[in-house]
């Protein structure tokens, strides 16, 4: 299920019949009407099948995804030539009257958080140069021109705006405008007044924001003995807790409690702390976060000396836990972005870049396309 402006909506998977293939996600029979007639794929088949594609022994295929309202189906997703490590992507809003309404944004959007689930690292979409509609949709995405009418979605980059940087007064209204954007998480800075200078907030806004978002929530304690609250932050809907290997008394129980209660674990180091202090929990760790910045307040000067940081980092990694990524913090914008990423970061978060922007979707875009 995902929220789709304002209501339940989910994208459930057919089987296109014409091509040799099968689905990323279970089939639904309720959708044989969409499709041609057959029977239900099980899990085990699935990935038999996903595997015996990845090894070139199977031929490339076509998924279609339903995008349903209210009990009907208003549109589809199609996934052409899924390779195990890219796909084509095109959508399809059927009635006219259900167009540029937000729709296809936020469908495409929500596929491109349910491909990098499944490691596919690039999207490509082909583009008729006379459809203004589509050409403006693909780009709102995350999507940027690579030749003639072919458009390029880079997976391994994600833009999570902070939150720390918007309008409280009109919270609801900036993390509606995240859910449309091409941002696919959003980063929720929570500071205690004593391990930084500076207070933020805790759950009520959290749980204000989960409320709303439909994107992944990263939650980052600046707080001292992060232990009495990792499970709670979890549980209010974090689907990332990440806390302070400066302020964590026990890294291990830190790391444990947040994986019991659900969640991916986070270390974040300030940027006086070499990356090397981390080795010992690579293994066990989803995601480190380098701070760029001191951490307690928004709209500071980014710090180069991180990049090394994030080198050394990402060679430790690769070598212990590949699939743990690297965040970064503070000072990120479309300027120093490109830089960042190639690095080998794999989200950078972005507070006043964003919300200062006069368009902060744009801006978005232009983080990921730097």
């Amino acid at each position: 299920m995902v929220e789709l402006q304002g209501k339940r909506c989910r994208l459930r998977s057919v089987v296109s019949s014409d091509v040799d293939t099968t689905l990323l996600w279970e089939n639904d029979p309720a959708l044989a009407p969409f499709s041609d007639p057959h029977e239900p794929y099980t899990r085990e088949q699935i990935e038999v099948f996903i595997a015996n594609q990845q090894a070139g022994l199977a031929a490339n295929g076509q998924l279609r995804l339903m995008i349903e309202l209210d009990g009907r189906a208003i549109g589809a997703l199609d996934i052409f030539d899924y390779d195990g490590s890219s796909a084509e992507v095109g959508i399809l809003i059927y009635e006219q009257q259900m167009r540029r309404k937000g729709y296809a944004t936020e469908a495409l959007n929500t596929f491109k958080a349910a491909a990098r689930s499944f490691n596919i690292e690039r999207l490509t979409a082909v583009i008729n140069e006379d459809n203004e509609a589509s050409r403006a949709l693909f780009c709102r995405c995350g999507f940027t021109k690579d030749s003639n009418n072919k458009y390029i979605c880079n997976m391994k980059r994600v833009v999570a705006p902070s939150i720390l940087s918007a309008d409280f007064g009109n919270l609801e209204r900036d993390t509606q405008m995240l859910n449309r954007s091409a941002a696919e998480w959003v980063h929720v800075d929570v500071m205690d007044g004593v391990f930084v200078p500076n207070i933020s907030f805790g759950f009520p806004v959290l749980k204000a924001v989960t409320k709303v978002s439909t994107k992944v929530i990263d939650t980052h304690l600046m707080i001292c003995d992060p232990i009495r609250y990792v499970e709670q932050f979890a549980k209010a809907g974090s689907d990332y807790v990440t806390f302070h290997y400066e302020a964590a008394a026990d890294i291990d129980a830190c790391i444990d409690a947040i994986h019991n209660a659900g969640a991916k674990a986070g270390i974040s180091i300030k940027p006086a702390t070499e990356p090397e202090v981390l080795e010992q929990w690579l293994h066990k760790t989803d995601m480190v976060l380098v701070m760029s910045v001191e951490p307690g307040f928004g709209g500071q000067s980014f710090m180069p000396y991180s990049l090394d940081k994030v080198r050394r980092l990402k060679t430790m990694i690769e070598r212990i836990n590949p699939n743990c990524i690297i965040e970064i913090d503070g000072g990120i914008s479309a300027s120093n972005a490109a830089e960042v990423f190639g690095a080998g970061v794999d989200v950078v978060v972005a507070g006043s870049a964003v919300f200062c922007a006069e368009s902060p979707e744009d801006e978005i875009v232009k983080i990921l396309n730097a």
